[in-house]
């Protein structure tokens, strides 16, 4: 599991949110979150179902925090799908789609 100590706390009315821990692995549940969203919304979707963290409180994250978290969610999604090198979601996506196809 994949842990990010937030730079900058959430703080709630009795809890505050220090670090946000990774699934070991994502699964086909998680990539829903990229369905009928904004870039955005996606990313807080897809973090908060990697984390098992309610989408309000990803939302709430800095935004040094939110992209690192994005880094993660996004390396281990491609790590995933076999297409590490790709930039781009969409096109890993679609790279993959195509291997799927082809086998």
């Amino acid at each position: 599991m994949k842990t990010l100590n937030l730079k900058k706390p959430i703080k709630l009315e009795k809890t505050e949110i220090s670090k946000l821990t990774f699934k070991d692995h994502a699964t086909a549940e998680d990539l829903i979150s990229f369905d009928l969203r904004g870039m955005h919304a996606q990313t807080i979707a897809l973090i908060a179902s990697l984390t098992g963290t309610d989408e309000a409180i990803i939302k709430k994250l800095h935004v040094s925090d939110y992209y690192a978290a994005d880094e993660i969610a996004m390396k281990m999604i491609k790590n995933e799908l076999g297409t590490e090198g790709i930039k781009d979601p969409d096109e890993a996506l679609a790279i993959a789609a195509k291997k799927d196809q082809e086998s």
